[in-house]
């Protein structure tokens, strides 16, 4: 009766303990990976907001930026990752590179001499890439991967699919690795990031995701269930023709992730393009905290426009730690966007709406064009309400195609004329990244059919407060 007596008290003096120190009893007895029973009474994208936001908790951000030569070197480094800590990394150019570490600021940065191997062909590149991708989690391959998250309670958020063949292949790797995803292989040829595909080929490509999504052996076809989210990092086409109007274009990237009637089951994200642009994506989506934002509102007050006024917003921007700065009517003209766009932008989000064609849009009293398109000192995710502006994202004269290759990490934007309602009004969609919801997703009408509007980037990325780092001496590579 004493010992029992005993063992109750120091049971009682340990919970006093831990609550003193900040750890509750429900982190004592779950998986520290594991999503909190409460939080799955939220809306399916705040679950999804918050499985990245437990690994941002969880998995420390190391301050060092790691610059490597090449794609072999890069898969080579970022097999260092681990659980106690993952840090950037890129391959070094005279663009990217520098706006990254600019935004960043590492405490240090590390080049690494090239490995001087070739990359292997056909499986033994798959099978480097997926054991890439699992050294993060101090797994070994793929088997191993699935025990270790079952041990962590772990359950993935989304898919990652991408193509062997691919130049954006490496960008896989670490979407999968940072966000706890499994990685899956797509071949085959789906078009050009500018075409549109027929009725024929968006089925092959409809059939052939959905498959690979299969093959991971998650389910995935309910919201709020596992798999909510799919990141394709591969070439394909941006547009497909719509079943009930040819002479229409809707976006793939709302279309996929959709059973047959078309209710959807993942939100789906896309990055596309060269090693070096694919992975600076990749590293800005997991590794890069929003601090500034600029909402740029040309419509007038009255009618549907006002209800995509940009003062709401603003507002909840700032409630989440963000220095905002909005221009609207009567100050946003023209010459006010000239002015603006005379110097490189240093923000981190980029909200406007606006009115016009693949390579114009309107800023107030008058067109601006493609090449009023400011430089980018940061790397920047921007939702652009828009007609047309991404119907060739892989132009560089084009709305979408010139902020890609100015620096733009993410990017939401139509395909064709999508009329007004298909975007979400600037509040909604602040309230819905204030509850934690990723910024892609965010952008969403979620319940509408398959429409016009392409989201370009990383799914799981989240506008969110700043997380801290931790020094490198404290992380040896």
């Amino acid at each position: 009766m004493k010992k029992q007596l005993k063992f109750k008290l120091l049971a009682i003096a340990l919970i006093s303990i831990l609550a003193t120190i900040g750890i509750g009893c429900d982190r004592l007895f779950t998986k520290p990976f594991q999503l909190p029973a409460s939080a799955k009474q939220e809306p399916w994208p705040i679950q999804t907001g918050l499985r990245a936001a437990i690994l941002r908790s969880n998995i420390p951000t190391v301050n060092r930026v790691v610059l490597v030569p090449d794609e072999a070197t890069f898969l080579a480094a970022i097999q260092k990752w681990n659980l106690k800590g993952n840090w950037p990394i890129l391959i070094e150019d005279k663009k990217y590179t520098p706006m990254f570490l600019q935004r960043f600021q590492p405490e240090e940065i590390v080049r690494l001499p090239s490995i001087k191997q070739q990359l292997p062909k056909n499986q033994k590149l798959q099978q480097l890439m997926l054991n890439a991708s699992a050294a993060a989690w101090n797994a070994t391959d793929t088997q191993t991967l699935k025990a270790q998250w079952t041990q962590l309670g772990w359950e993935p958020p989304g898919v990652v699919i991408t193509s062997e063949n691919d130049p954006a292949l490496s960008a896989a790797v670490a979407l999968a690795a940072a966000h706890g995803q499994p990685l899956v292989f797509l071949e085959g040829n789906f078009g050009k990031p500018n075409d549109t595909l027929n009725n024929t080929q968006w089925k092959s490509l409809q059939l052939a995701v959905t498959k690979a999504v299969e093959s991971t052996g998650y389910f995935y076809s309910q919201l709020a269930d596992p798999i909510d989210t799919i990141t394709i990092v591969r070439q394909l086409a941006v547009k497909y023709q719509s079943p009930e109007k040819p002479e229409e274009q809707l976006a793939v990237t709302d279309g996929l992730g959709r059973h047959p009637n078309g209710e959807r089951w993942a939100a789906v994200g896309w990055i596309y393009g060269s090693e070096v642009r694919s992975i600076y994506q990749a590293m800005c989506a997991i590794f890069l905290d929003s601090e500034t934002a600029m909402l740029y509102d040309s419509y007038p007050k009255e009618g549907n426009w006002g209800k995509y006024e940009m003062e709401a917003a603003a507002s909840g921007l700032k409630t989440i730690g963000l220095n905002v700065e909005v221009v609207q009517k009567p100050e946003s003209s023209l010459e006010k966007w000239r002015s603006l766009a005379s110097k490189p932008w240093t923000f981190d989000l980029i909200l406007m709406n606006s009115k016009g064609y693949p390579k114009s849009f309107q800023v107030g009293n008058g067109d601006a064009s493609v090449e009023d398109i400011p430089k980018l000192l940061f790397p920047a995710a921007i939702h652009m309400i828009h007609s047309w502006s991404a119907a060739a994202p892989d132009d560089k004269n084009t709305v979408a195609g010139r902020w890609l290759e100015n620096g733009a990490y993410a990017y939401i934007g139509s395909v064709n004329e999508p009329f007004l309602s298909a975007f979400i009004p600037p509040k909604l969609m602040v309230d819905r990244l204030k509850r934690g919801s990723p910024f892609l997703i965010a952008a969403r009408q979620l319940e509408s059919p398959p429409w016009k509007v392409a989201t370009i980037g990383d799914p799981l990325m989240s506008i969110a407060k700043p997380r801290p780092r931790i020094p490198p001496t404290q992380q040896p590579m």
